[in-house]
């Protein structure tokens, strides 16, 4: 059986899950839950486990910070992300961290189940993350993906790599249709079907996850943020910034960024 715990601080997300998936249809056995990553950690080490499904936005310690440091000291602990939102980045970042797989909370589906938890049960065996553009991308895009070839999404993909190591700096859609080998106009409308969001909106984004790090990770002025991220105006980097997190540069740092 795969020992798995699960990790939401919410317990009606816990406890529907749990409820919901046919877990020991597909070999997995659940031996414990946390309502927090701290409570995860502590588990962990007195409790032999191979999975965890992990929330990412938790109060305290997040998923990202957990998945850090229970990966770190369980080396051969696999990571679930458990996720309410589509939210390409944050599930870049988590399959970046040494995530296998993800679910979306809100999107699980009856006749999808049995195929989620066979697709995970199967990693975690085998030890294989796979590295599928499927899996990298939403599945809400599932249709305008399958007009393209197998080559053009792995291009899409190599520039969306090519755009989260360079979000340092100014980095123009030029720079990033000529990572994937395409034409601007060509390189536009497929990113937009494959990633599900709009070249510049993406990057955008991932601009601002950066800037979160970079204040909370660093005393530097918020003129210096910006600058780094290629903002030249630091006002509309704050703008910016405060449409999208819901407050100020200044106030996200002072809270330590949490809500």
């Amino acid at each position: 059986m795969i020992h798995t715990l699960i990790l939401d601080d919410e317990i009606y997300a816990r406890k529907g899950l749990i409820s919901v998936l046919p877990w020991e249809k597909h070999g997995f056995k659940i031996i414990g839950e946390a309502s927090s990553g701290e409570k995860a950690l502590e588990f962990l080490r007195n409790h032999e486990t191979d999975v965890v499904f992990t929330d990412l936005t938790m109060p305290g310690m997040s998923g990202f910070e957990f998945m850090k440091e229970a990966l770190k000291e369980h080396r051969e602990l696999k990571a679930v992300v458990l996720t309410c939102h589509q939210d390409f980045g944050c599930i870049q970042d988590a399959l970046r961290l040494g995530a296998i797989d993800y679910i979306v909370k809100t999107q699980l589906e009856k006749e999808k189940l049995e195929e989620v938890l066979e697709r995970i049960a199967a990693r975690v065996k085998h030890d294989q993350p796979s590295h599928h553009h499927h899996d990298l991308f939403p599945d809400h895009n599932n249709e305008s993906r399958k007009k393209y070839s197998d080559e053009v999404v792995g291009s899409i993909r190599h520039a969306v790599k090519f755009i989260n190591d360079h979000v340092l700096g100014g980095i123009h859609q030029e720079e990033a249709a000529r990572a994937a080998n395409m034409s601007r106009g060509y390189f536009s409308t497929c990113f937009k079907d494959i990633v599900g969001t709009p070249f510049g909106d993406y990057v955008r984004s991932r601009k601002i996850m950066k800037a979160e790090e970079l204040l909370l990770q660093t005393t530097k002025p918020i003129y210096w943020i910006a600058d780094q991220l290629g903002f030249q105006d630091e006002k509309y980097f704050s703008k910016l910034f405060r449409e999208q997190i819901g407050r100020t540069p200044t106030e996200y740092r002072e809270q330590g960024g949490k809500p």
